[in-house]
């Protein structure tokens, strides 16, 4: 009896499955899911209207939601078919709007810092746009590479320098390889604060802050020089300034210096008892630093004589007056014809300091007939004295004048994320 009852309740509880599982069979058919469809079409449609980026993602899963759901279904077929042809252009448009998003976050508070002259933020949010848009957004490396140059210059605020050095550097790099420099589809060389109408006025004031830096902040007076020649040349406002000469000219004349000094330690290493052999190779030996001692103190004077022309006010002309008229006077040993020198100096090309300088030889004074057979050191003239010659004149503390107000430097027009503001 055991045995029936136990067969007979399990033919029960197998019916029963089969029941329970036709019914559950016909209420989970999707395509007769009329309210299920309706509901997700409405709520698409709520999500829709949502332009915002949380709207267009939800509007889209809602989208992808019906499609799992409702896509084969002859019963949805006009709203499946929709969303089979527009979710695509929706999720382009959806990464259209993040992107702008992801870039907005860093220029619209990059825009705010450079509109307070917040340098700390501007450098901050300024690197990471360069990093991610570079292309893009290429104007930024010039007003990374400006700010500094202008605060070490105008403010001897020297915290930036380092960072104005690579970004000014990357700059005229990239100037010069003929890369694109854009902003709202048109040229923009800078921007905001930091502006240049052209691409060369642009090279000639980048070249000017490296120079300037280099030469004042590192103390590389000789690393300096490419670049303050490259200032003086370019097409730009930068070579109507007086500092890239000036500092050219304290260049020469501190190795002036240098060299007064070995030909004293020179004549002085000179002997009576040497033999006449000996003696010569010490004179003409000489004769060489002397020549190049001429040379070094006429491209001070030459340099010095251009900066004086360009000197900013009557404070800055007097100290390189001061420092024309020492090298002019060590070069040719005497006063004379100093303005008509330095007039003329001013109308030839300049020299670039990156060069050898030229040994200029002047003629032998006639010497006395020797009374000895001992050799004798070669007259110096005053330019090489017998004693150190005095110090350079220290360039004047206003060696660095500021950059005239931007009025002359038209402001680009801006892109998005990228401050439209008046030049000052």
């Amino acid at each position: 009896m055991k045995t029936i009852f136990r067969y007979t309740n399990i033919a029960v509880l197998l019916a029963a499955f089969i029941v329970l599982g036709t019914v559950a069979s016909f209420a989970q058919d999707p395509c007769a899911d009329a309210e299920g469809q309706t509901t997700l079409g409405d709520k698409f449609r709520a999500e829709f209207a949502d332009k915002s980026i949380e709207g267009r993602k939800k509007a889209i899963e809602t989208g992808k939601q019906f499609l799992e759901k409702y896509g084969s279904c002859d019963s949805a077929k006009d709203l499946g078919d929709y969303f089979k042809g527009q979710l695509p252009k929706m999720e382009a448009g959806l990464k259209v709007l993040q992107d702008q998003k992801a870039k907005d976050d860093l220029t619209n508070p990059f825009d705010a810092a450079l509109k307070a002259k917040d340098w700390d933020k501007v450098y901050s949010f300024g690197k990471q746009i360069l990093e991610k848009y570079p292309d893009e957004y290429r104007p930024v490396e010039i007003v990374l590479g400006s700010i500094g140059g202008e605060e070490a210059v105008t403010k001897a605020n020297f915290k930036y320098a380092d960072d104005a050095l690579v970004f000014a550097k990357q700059s005229i790099a990239d100037l010069e390889a003929g890369k694109t420099f854009v902003l709202a589809n048109k040229p923009a060389f800078g921007f905001s604060f930091f502006s240049y109408p052209n691409k060369d006025d642009a090279i000639g004031w980048l070249n000017y802050y490296i120079g300037f830096i280099t030469n004042v902040v590192k103390k590389d007076k000789e690393g300096a020089l490419p670049y303050l020649y490259k200032a003086t040349q370019a097409a730009s406002e930068s070579k109507t300034k007086a500092v890239p000469y000036s500092f050219i000219g304290y260049y020469y004349a501190a190795q002036g210096d240098k060299l007064a000094d070995e030909i004293q330690a020179l004549i002085k290493a000179q002997d009576a008892k040497d033999t006449e052999e000996v003696a010569k190779q010490k004179v003409e030996v000489i004769k060489a630093r002397v020549a190049l001692f001429n040379g070094t103190n006429e491209r001070a004077a030459d340099a010095f004589a251009r900066a004086i022309s360009r000197a900013p006010d009557a404070a800055y002309k007097a100290e390189i007056k001061k420092a024309l008229e020492f090298s002019y006077n060590r070069r040719f040993g005497k006063m004379d014809g100093f303005d008509a020198w330095v007039a003329n100096a001013q109308k030839q090309p300049f020299a670039n300091p990156t060069t050898p300088v030229t040994p200029i030889s002047d003629p032998e004074p006639t010497a006395p007939a020797a009374t000895s057979t001992a050799p004798t050191a070669p007259e110096v003239k005053p330019s090489a004295p017998a004693t150190k010659p005095p110090a350079v004149p220290a360039k004047p503390a206003t060696t660095t004048p500021a950059k005239p107000a931007a009025t002359t430097k038209p402001q680009a027009k801006t892109k998005k994320g990228v401050v439209k503001k008046k030049n000052v």
